[in-house]
Parts: C-alpha cells; sequence; structure tokens
C-alpha cells in the first residue's frame, strides 16, 4: 500500500471533525492514568482516590455547587487569555493581573459599601479590578511593542513583584487598621454579589458565561477578531497585510490583563468579601491547561473550564479522607498538557498535511490551534513601513 493509501486509510477511521475532541480526550485519560501509577507507587489505591474524587465532586449537591463556584473565575480568565493565545500573545502573567485587579477590588468595594446602593458598588468594584490587571499588563505591552521583548519572560516576572507588591500593600497602606491579620476592609456579606435565584451560586457566574460569548462573538463575527486571529497564525503575514500589529498586540495583552483583573474582582465580590495578605489562587496555570485542551475554541472552554474546576474541587474533598497532596490535580494538569503536546504531535504527523484554515475552523478549532508552535511566532525582519 502506497503512502497515499495508508494516509487515506488512517484518515477514514476517524472524521477529521472528531480528531481535536479525541486528541484532548487522550490527554485527559493518559494523565488519568500516570497520575493513577503515581499514586500507586505512593502506596494509595489510585481506584479509590478517583472514585472519591468524582463521587464527592459530581455526586453530591455540595461538590456540585462549589464547582460551579470555582467555575466563574476560571471562565473569566480563560476568555482573556484566549484572546492574548488567540493573537499569539503568551500572557503568563495573569496570576499577578488577577491579584492586582483583586487588590484594587476589595479596596474600592469596602470604600464605597453601605454608602451606595449595592449595585453601584459592584461595578466600581468590577471596573477597579479590570483597571488593575489592566494596568499591571502595561509594562510587559510596552516593552513587547516598543522595544520587541519577549512576554514571557516580562509577565512571568510580574506575577512575582505582583504577588511581594500586594502581599506589602495589604500590610500597609491599605491593611484594614481594626484587625491583626493584613486584610483589606470587609465589604458586608449583604452588600456581596447575590446568588442566582434558586441556588447557592453567585451571580459571578454569569458574567464568566458572558465573558466567554463575547469573546466568541468578536472571534466569529469581528473584524477585530479576524485580525487578531491572522496575527496569531503568522505575524509576519500580518505586518506585510498592514495590520497594525503593534497596536492588535498590546489590545491582546491589555484586554487578558483586564479580564484576569476582573476574575479576581469576581472572587472579592463573590465568595471572599476581602483581600488577604498571601492569597495567591493560582488560576493561571489551570487555565492554560485548558484553554490548550478546548483547542483556543471559546465554546469548548465551557465543558473543559467544569471538567477543570469539578478537578479542583473534588482533589480538595478527596485529599483528607485518603491523605494525598492537595497539589495532586495540578500534577494532573501539568500531566494532561503533556500528553496534550504528544497527541497534538501524532495527529500533525497522521493527519493530511494539506488541511486549509476554513477545513480547520469546521472542525471548531482554529488553525493555529493544531501546528506544533501554535502560538510562538519568531521574530522575522520588520519590513520599511511597518505599521505600529
Amino acid at each position: 500500500m502506497s503512502a497515499t493509501s495508508a494516509t487515506t486509510a488512517r484518515r477514514a477511521l476517524l472524521p477529521s471533525g472528531a480528531r481535536p475532541f479525541v486528541s484532548s480526550l487522550f490527554a485527559i485519560v493518559a494523565a488519568f492514568v500516570v497520575g493513577g501509577v503515581f499514586l500507586a507507587l505512593r502506596g494509595k489505591d489510585p481506584l479509590a482516590a478517583y472514585g472519591l474524587l468524582f463521587t464527592r465532586g459530581l455526586g453530591t449537591g455540595y461538590g456540585v455547587t462549589e464547582t460551579l463556584i470555582h467555575l466563574a473565575p476560571l471562565l473569566i480568565m480563560s476568555a482573556g487569555l484566549l484572546l492574548a493565545l488567540r493573537a499569539g500573545i503568551w500572557n503568563i502573567g495573569v496570576d499577578g493581573q488577577l491579584l492586582v485587579g483583586a487588590l484594587f477590588a476589595g479596596v474600592a468595594g469596602s470604600a464605597i459599601a453601605g454608602s451606595v446602593p449595592a449595585p453601584v458598588m459592584w461595578l466600581v468594584a468590577a471596573l477597579a479590578g479590570m483597571l488593575g490587571g489592566l494596568l499591571w499588563a502595561v509594562v510587559p505591552a510596552i516593552l513587547r511593542v516598543k522595544y520587541g521583548l519577549n512576554e514571557i519572560i516580562t509577565t512571568l516576572m510580574m506575577n512575582y513583584v505582583a504577588l511581594n507588591v500586594t502581599s506589602w500593600l495589604v500590610k500597609g497602606p491599605v491593611k484594614d487598621p481594626d484587625v491583626v491579620p493584613p486584610q483589606t476592609r470587609l465589604i458586608p456579606k449583604e452588600m456581596r454579589l447575590p446568588d442566582i435565584p434558586g441556588t447557592e451560586i453567585h451571580i459571578g457566574l454569569l458574567v464568566g458565561l458572558v465573558a466567554v460569548l463575547v469573546v466568541a462573538v468578536i472571534f466569529r463575527y469581528t473584524v477585530l477578531g479576524f485580525q487578531l486571529d491572522v496575527l496569531g497564525r503568522n505575524r509576519f503575514a500580518a505586518i506585510h497585510a498592514g495590520l497594525p500589529v503593534g497596536k492588535l498586540t498590546a489590545f491582546a495583552l491589555l484586554a487578558s490583563g483586564a479580564f484576569a483583573g476582573l476574575a479576581g474582582a469576581n472572587d472579592i465580590l463573590g465568595v471572599k468579601g476581602l483581600f488577604q495578605g498571601n492569597w495567591s489562587p493560582a488560576y493561571g496555570f489551570a487555565a492554560f491547561a485548558m484553554v490548550y485542551l478546548a483547542r483556543l475554541n471559546s465554546l469548548w472552554i465551557l465543558p473543559f473550564a467544569y471538567f477543570f474546576s469539578f478537578l479542583a474541587i473534588g482533589g480538595e474533598m478527596m485529599a483528607r479522607p485518603l491523605e494525598i497532596p492537595t497539589y495532586f490535580t495540578e500534577v494532573l494538569e501539568g500531566l494532561m498538557l503533556v500528553f496534550f503536546a504528544v497527541a497534538v504531535y501524532f495527529e500533525r504527523k497522521f493527519a493530511p498535511a494539506d488541511r486549509s484554515p476554513d477545513a480547520m475552523e469546521a472542525e471548531g478549532m482554529p488553525s493555529a490551534a493544531i501546528t506544533a508552535e501554535p502560538i510562538v511566532t519568531p521574530e522575522l525582519p520588520v519590513p520599511t513601513g511597518e505599521r505600529r
């Protein structure tokens, strides 16, 4: 059988539209298998652990409620990450931007709580959170656009700065003077986000759903979304097409930072009511993993976000009775990314080489998502007259 015939036969075994889903599913299953081996090596029963993970995370009302509450910031953060990654921008600093946004929201919200109607306070705190996250992305955006510095390094370093700056601020200038622990003033519970009628889940979840849908509309129906996609697929082509590459890059970074800040505000307004020193939920790693498993497709984010949220909550609920470290779920997330890379390699190896971008979009994923380097684009010589 010729190589062409063999490729055709392989193609017939699995419809093209199912390949991305199967690759992501393979990454999840393989991560659980290898994670089970790690548990067995530590003397734990992997079947009992996974049984508890699923029964407590999915099989109880409390587990489902906590999963949906945890889902809200993940959705908001992943919406912002999608804007950046589809544009070829690695915003590794989302965790730092979330912390700054959460601090801004906590200070602004507590300052006006009780003196204005609750909806006004929510709006002010949310805008303050978005402003904080955006401001924390300004320096990496300037360094990337003006000086060509790699945003992976600058945004990563800004995470450490954010962690220490917010910790210092909440221990000094913005600390609640009436309490000993380092924290901002408490937003009264009656002033926080209300629950969705008939549930114990605050309306921040609806904000997360709206954020994902807005990003989906941007990429499907707007010129801005098209330009961001072109930039992410081929920066050099975007430059030669006359697209404002510098402005698009800055927009992707700043918008991603604003969404991260909004995710922090969501946690403050919906769950915590204040910002505490050394608080760092570290949603960023999970958000990166689920956005890639969703193949950079905005609507695919919804089920994957729920899965990762359930994984976090179920992992906490199984940790204590089985004496399994709480970071085990983070190990699973890392393994998923590793096996996802393996799956994409084989997908490229055995898939037809002449797949057009239109065909890939028809499969529910951007063409950039199945390449070996889906996001990173090399720095190429800038032609004269490039629009910045």
